[in-house]
C-alpha cells in the first residue's frame, strides 16, 4: 500500500511537470496556454509553432507517463511493490497532465501522457492505438475524432492482450479513457456544431 501511494505521488508530480507550458514560455516569450485553443498540448503546439515544436511537446508529453510508470515498476522488481503501483502511476500522471499542480491545474487533455503510460504497461496495446489513431486522424483529420476512437478501443484492446493482467489493465485503461473522453467533450460539441479545426 505505501509503494503504490508513493508510486501514485510520484506519478501525479511528474505528470504535472507541463513541457507546453515551460518550452513555449523560453522558447517563444508566451504560455501557450493562451494561444490557439488554449490547451498545453501537442495538436495546439503544432497548430500554433509548427510541426517541430509539436512533436517535441507530444515526446515529452509521452515519456511522462513511461518514467512515471518505470520508476513504479522499479518498486515492484526491487521492493515486492503491488502490480497495482504501476497502474496507480500511470494514472495519476495522466491526472497530474490534465490538473497540474505546478500550471495553477490548468493543463493539457492527456492523451500523450496515457499512451506513455500504456507503452510501459502494455507495448503490444500502445503500438496499436497509436496505428490506430494514425489511421483514425489521416481519414478525418480530426484528432479529437482519432482520440475518441481510441479512447473506446483502449478498454478492449487491454483485457484481450494482457494476459494475466487482463481486469486490472482493463479497469486501469477505462479510468484514463474517461479522463480524456471527459476533456475531449468540449471538442465533440465543436464538432457537432461543425467548428472544430482539422489538422493538415
Amino acid at each position: 500500500m505505501m509503494y503504490t501511494a508513493i508510486s501514485a505521488v510520484i506519478g501525479y508530480l511528474t505528470g504535472s511537470v507541463n513541457f507546453a507550458v515551460i518550452l513555449s514560455k523560453i522558447i517563444y516569450g508566451n504560455d501557450i496556454r493562451n494561444t490557439g485553443s488554449g490547451n498545453p498540448g501537442a495538436t495546439n503546439a503544432v497548430r500554433i509553432y509548427g510541426k517541430k515544436f509539436g512533436i517535441t511537446i507530444f515526446l515529452c508529453d509521452f515519456s511522462k507517463g513511461l518514467i512515471a510508470v518505470a520508476i513504479a515498476k522499479l518498486f515492484v522488481v526491487f521492493a515486492d511493490a503491488p502490480y497495482e503501483a504501476m497502474l496507480a502511476a500511470g494514472f495519476m500522471a495522466q491526472l497530474g497532465h490534465i490538473l497540474p499542480a505546478f500550471h495553477r491545474f490548468r493543463g493539457g487533455k492527456g492523451v500523450a501522457t496515457a499512451v506513455g503510460a500504456a507503452f510501459a504497461l502494455m507495448p503490444l496495446t500502445a503500438l496499436l492505438l497509436l496505428l490506430l489513431f494514425g489511421i483514425v486522424l489521416w481519414a478525418t483529420k480530426y484528432v479529437c475524432v482519432a482520440s475518441g476512437v481510441c479512447a473506446a478501443a483502449y478498454p478492449i484492446l487491454a483485457y484481450f492482450l494482457s494476459g494475466s493482467q487482463e481486469a486490472m489493465n482493463c479497469v486501469f485503461a477505462a479510468s484514463c479513457s474517461m479522463l480524456i473522453l471527459i476533456r475531449h467533450l468540449s471538442n465533440f460539441e465543436r464538432l457537432r456544431r461543425g467548428e472544430e479545426g482539422k489538422i493538415k
